[in-house]
């Protein structure tokens, strides 16, 4: 029956660790986190200030100029044949072309889009790092359970080493290993529960909330197999688009700056008063002796070419900066993915090759037991056996996060099209 209860034992142990359809379960609870992230964060919320901000710029760079308005008055009145003048006041509107105020909008647009971008930007990297939390917490967790299975297990051990010494089979110095092994894995247990407390806490951190806030989770990760990641493009990712989006405000910045050569057109009026002199016998002719009132027009005359000139090939230098530089990301990119899929598959094939590692050690774990039952085996060897089969288990757990981690951020590396909503 002994036999029985401890094979036992190691079947629950081995199930544990078999694929189990969490997929539903932990993709919830994750898209969860991830929106309340998304929500909570302020980084996120700055940037759509910068957005808004930027938009109250078009009623300011639509607007005219503001009309000038001169006065002059003489310290000694100007003395006509016909009256005194005694001053003049004169104001002047100039009026901008619509084709320039339009520039001027469309480049307000554009560098507001680039706040959207990196809003994007932003909110990518939260839901990488919300993902590259998130599966170390339920690593750790399957990594408590391993070691509580082991502990039971151990505790079988330890009764099979009782009874061998109580028959006079086996040294009493079997039971005080297992007893030594037993304090290990629970130093283990605790390190780990500590852990795991730790790193809820930063999870609750990352979503911006109050860091003892329940986490919801799977027991266990998904199987992990051979990525099966088809689609090589680039198009969601939020670096990239941010940059084409640069590129678009230094081409809307360009125009604008072409534009600004076109010279402005300026109306306005000058009245001049005149006061009539007291106590003259003159006869004043018809249309005279009255204030006067004049007409103005006035036009800026561009001839300073070279600054716009300048300006223009300033827009096209950084147009052909962002090229480049979204060139280089893509490399980057590229680089990284490589390097990404080379380690999910390193990943697949070490843990493949750690369960099939954990099934032959198994048996001849279940031999080993079989033999000290008859008093013919040693209960260290037993020991190590039991403990290597851990060390596999723990190995698969730490195999299947690393993978994740790795798939998460390939994906990010794509975009989320969601984030672009």
């Amino acid at each position: 029956m002994m036999k029985t209860r401890f094979n036992h034992k190691i079947l629950a142990m081995t199930i544990g660790l078999l694929p189990v359809s969490w997929s539903s379960v932990m993709g919830q609870d994750l898209d969860t986190y991830l929106s309340l992230a998304l929500q909570n964060s302020p980084a996120i919320r700055a940037s759509q200030m910068a957005y808004q901000a930027t938009m109250e710029k078009i009623p300011q760079v639509r607007s005219w100029p503001e009309p000038q308005v001169n006065g002059s008055v003489f310290l000694n009145p100007m003395m006509l044949p016909m009256g005194n003048q005694i001053g003049s006041v004169s104001a002047m509107q100039m009026f901008p072309w619509r084709s320039v105020l339009d520039a001027k909008e469309e480049t307000v647009v554009k560098l507001a889009e680039v706040f959207l971008g990196e809003r994007k930007v932003t909110a990518n990297d939260i839901i990488d790092q919300v993902r590259n939390a998130w599966y170390p917490l339920i690593a750790n967790r399957e990594k408590q359970e391993l070691q509580r299975q082991n502990l039971n297990l151990l505790d079988d051990i330890r009764q099979l080493a009782t009874t061998q010494f109580q028959q006079g089979l086996a040294p009493m110095s079997d039971v005080l290993r297992v007893d030594v092994m037993k304090e290990d894995i629970l130093a283990n247990l605790e390190i780990l529960q500590a852990e795991q407390t730790s790193l809820e806490r930063q999870f609750n951190i990352l979503l911006n909330r109050e860091e003892d806030d329940l986490i919801v989770m799977p027991e266990t990760m998904d199987p992990i197999d051979f990525p099966m990641f088809q689609d090589s493009s680039y198009d969601n990712n939020p670096v990239l688009a941010l940059l084409d989006q640069r590129i678009a405000v230094a081409q809307a910045a360009m125009q604008q700056a072409d534009l600004d050569r076109k010279p402005m057109i300026g109306a306005g009026l000058q009245y001049m008063p005149l006061i009539r002199r007291k106590n003259t016998n003159v006869e004043i002719p018809p249309n005279t002796g009255r204030d006067m009132i004049m007409p103005m027009f006035s036009v800026t005359v561009p001839i300073w070419n070279k600054k716009y000139d300048a300006a223009v090939t300033e827009q096209k230098l950084m147009q052909v900066q962002y090229a480049e530089l979204k060139d280089a990301s893509m490399l980057t990119l590229r680089k990284e993915d490589e390097n990404l899929r080379y380690l999910m598959d390193k990943a697949v094939v070490n843990y493949q090759k750690r369960d099939n590692q954990y099934q032959k050690t198994r048996q001849i774990l279940e031999l080993l037991t079989t033999e000290y039952r008859n008093s013919k085996g040693d209960l260290t060897e037993i020991l190590r056996l039991e403990q290597q089969l851990l060390d596999y288990r723990m190995e698969q757990v730490e195999l299947k996060m690393n993978y994740y981690q790795a798939d998460a951020r390939r994906k990010s590396l794509r975009g989320y099209p969601d984030i672009n909503q």
